[in-house]
């Protein structure tokens, strides 16, 4: 038996790489090795280990060639990068125009915690430091990942993932790249992105492709009503209910004052304050909302900032399911490869089921099950005893 026939959908695989033209830009070895990548990532007992993918995708040769595949093997991960935005972008594409929806652009940020190394550690990780973390609202070593998604209706596709080194590019400059990736279209497009992304140059970056940003707000931003230079939070205390609306978004009602003018980060700009509605107007309690496309109502664009959520769930789901912060490789070039690798992965999830990664992944679980009932049922009428049949799947 060869090893790759208990890959999930072998010919399946095969058809996807030659569609995506994975071919072009890699060797037959090179591929050898990322089909097993992403068979032993979407495997259920994957735990973010080298072993783990030589178990789960049955590899034969020696867990140390998984190892030097990351570390030193002659490949470019930057092409494989740009296949998943490519793929990505035409999917997604598709169902803008499919549906007559805007495309969404899901810009955010997650830490993947590692232990702090002791002084004495010879073999440190490389890349890891303090990183504020917003799940845990402290700083926490490791490494931090810019993460981006495309979205239209209820579909969602990666994007884009870089490894944030303290010592190169900011966090800012990862999003700007990011953005810049994103091919224009006729679809509209927003870019929506938590209260720590709307800086100068991520707005300049997204105005010039065309793109419309809708985004959180720091309650110290300033902006000038009747043009009085004040922060958010000082002008919030002057605002009471009659000079709000009462806004629904799902199940949650709030009360939401509106301002269009001029802001210190754009000439013209809509500017949302809003508060849960029955908690009062306490200016701490406030959350703030930017968007540069004026036409939009409160709901729409308090409507579209809710899509935002995906990315939250994403990283949720591949931390959890995918072992995103589970690797133990060293070096800063093989996490980021593995990190590529499992981009790579959730795409090939998420459009094997019409963009929803999480049922992707248990749709690929699922079948490689029945593909192992069906090869064990196969070599068993073809004669082959139980401790062939064993050692051939590697339980023996």
């Amino acid at each position: 038996m060869s090893h790759t026939y208990i890959l999930s959908q072998e010919n399946h695989w095969n058809n996807r790489f030659e569609e995506w033209k994975l071919p072009l830009f890699f060797s037959k070895p090179v591929l050898h090795h990322i089909k097993h990548f992403v068979d032993g990532m979407l495997s259920t007992g994957f735990t973010g280990t080298l072993t783990d993918i030589q178990r789960e995708s049955l590899q034969e040769r020696d867990r140390r060639t998984l190892s030097h595949f990351l570390t030193h093997g002659k490949w470019d991960a930057s092409y494989l990068e740009r296949i998943v935005q490519r793929v990505a972008f035409q999917q997604v594409k598709a169902c803008a125009q499919r549906e007559r929806s805007p495309l969404f652009v899901i810009l955010d940020d997650t830490v993947c915690e590692k232990t702090k190394p002791s002084s004495q550690a010879t073999h440190m990780i490389q890349g890891a430091s303090f990183q504020h973390s917003h799940l845990k609202r402290r700083h926490v070593y490791g490494h931090a990942v810019v993460q981006t998604l495309l979205r239209s209706g209820d579909q969602v596709f990666p994007f884009a993932t870089a490894r944030y080194d303290p010592q190169g590019k900011s966090k800012i400059e990862l999003a700007g790249d990011m953005i810049q990736a994103v091919p224009m279209s006729s679809c509209r497009t927003y870019v929506l992105m938590d209260s720590w992304y709307p800086s100068a140059s991520v707005l300049q970056t997204c105005a010039e492709r065309g793109f419309h940003v809708i985004s959180g707000l720091k309650t110290n931003r300033i902006f000038y009503p009747q043009g009085i230079r004040q922060s958010l939070q000082s002008f919030a205390s002057y605002i009471s209910k009659t000079d709000t609306d009462l806004v629904t978004i799902g199940s949650s009602a709030y009360r939401v004052y509106r301002y269009e003018g001029k802001l210190n980060l754009v000439e013209n700009a809509v500017l949302l304050l809003c508060w849960k509605d029955g908690e009062g107007f306490d200016p701490k309690q406030m959350k703030a909302f930017l968007s540069t496309d004026v036409s939009l109502s409160n709901e729409e664009i308090l409507n579209f900032y809710s899509k935002r959520w995906a990315i939250e769930t994403y990283f949720r789901t591949v931390k959890v399911q995918l072992a995103m912060d589970r690797y133990q490789v060293r070096s800063a070039q093989a996490i980021d490869r593995y990190l590529t690798l499992l981009l790579f992965s959730a795409l090939c999830c998420t459009c094997r089921n019409h963009g929803s990664l999480i049922d992707g992944i248990h749709g690929y679980r699922i079948q490689k099950k029945h593909d192992m009932i069906e090869y064990i049922y196969n070599q068993a009428q073809r004669g082959a005893t139980l401790d062939q049949i064993k050692t051939r799947l590697r339980v023996a």
